[in-house]
Formats: structure tokens, C-alpha cells, sequence
């Protein structure tokens, strides 16, 4: 099938133009939580920068995603319907790792989504799209879900949130690092 979706069925496409803006919703979503953490790390009292600076990271990633979507409603000449971004659960995070597990709870979501929207693809033969979501999406989900469990395996190890000498450290010395690298 090609890209534009022309040989597709209408019903197909119908579902698929759906899904698509789902995902995008949950993934502007997604955005305005990692700017709300990025936001609550940089506090002075927090004072989490590398945490800070990975949210805001995360975010934009998001929105970076959001536009290869874009551009796919774009070619298949489907209409982007954007909704209300839903209020944030107000989030009242006590520290970096509390934070860090919302995050990675909200990557969980949005893998689920994903997959959900690969099967979708995959079920109708839609290679376009299952490629698509394998090359942009699938396996930097893999890599983040694995990164940020790492991190709250970390953290715990280190005594968070008791130890709050444990957060810092871990944002002064592994957040930093990683930041380095990317």
C-alpha cells in the first residue's frame, strides 16, 4: 500500500485518521506533564536541574514526534482534530523521584498507545505506517523505559526518597552525565 492510504478502505482509514489523532492528544498531553515537572525540578527549592533539563528534553521529544504524525495526516490527506488538552491530574510531586515515576508510568501509556496503534497497522497490512511507527517511535520507547527504570532502580538503591542527599547526588552525577551524552 502506499503512503498517501489510497488503496486502503475508507472504514480503514476512517479508524486509523482516529487513532492517529488520539495518539497525537496523548502525546501533546504528554508534553505539558514534562514541562510541568521540568518546571517543578528547577524550583529553588528543589533545585533538580538535570532533572529539570531531562523533563524539558522529553518534552520536546514529544512534540518532535508530534510532527512526524503531522506530517503523515498530511500525506494521507487525513484533517488534524485537536482537542482540549486534558487538565493535569494536579500533580503535587514531592521530589525528582516521585516525578520520575510519573514519567515513566506516562511512557508506559503512551507505549501502550503505540502499540495499539501499530496493531491497528499491522492488522490492515498498513506497512507505511508500521514502519513508520517502528522507525520514529517503537524503539526509542524501548530505550526510554529501560533508561528511566534504570534511573528509579537507582534512586531507590541510593535511599530516595529518605535520603534526599541521594536525589542530588544522583542529578549532580548521573543526570548530568547523561545529559553530557545526549
Amino acid at each position: 500500500m502506499d503512503a498517501s492510504g489510497s488503496q486502503m478502505p475508507q472504514s480503514y482509514l476512517n479508524e486509523c485518521f482516529a487513532a492517529i489523532n488520539s495518539q497525537i492528544q496523548l502525546q501533546l498531553y504528554a508534553t505539558y506533564i514534562y514541562l510541568s515537572m521540568a518546571y517543578f525540578c528547577n524550583q529553588d527549592e528543589v533545585a533538580l536541574g538535570f532533572f529539570a533539563l531531562f523533563f524539558l528534553r522529553q518534552s520536546q521529544k514529544w512534540m518532535e514526534r508530534i510532527e512526524v504524525l503531522f506530517l503523515l495526516l498530511t500525506e494521507r490527506r487525513g484533517s488534524l482534530t485537536l482537542g482540549r488538552i486534558a487538565d493535569q491530574d494536579r500533580h503535587e510531586w514531592m521530589d525528582g523521584l516521585m516525578a520520575m515515576e510519573c514519567a515513566f508510568h506516562l511512557e508506559k501509556t503512551l507505549n501502550q498507545s503505540l502499540l495499539q496503534l501499530y496493531q491497528l497497522a499491522s492488522n490492515q497490512g498498513d506497512t507505511h505506517l508500521c514502519n513508520l511507527l517502528k522507525r520514529h517511535f517503537l524503539q526509542q520507547q524501548v530505550e526510554v523505559l529501560k533508561e528511566m527504570g534504570g534511573y528509579l532502580t537507582n534512586l531507590r538503591q541510593m535511599g530516595a526518597p529518605e535520603n534526599r542527599l541521594a536525589e542530588y547526588l544522583f542529578d549532580k552525577l548521573t543526570l548530568a552525565e547523561s545529559t553530557k551524552e545526549n
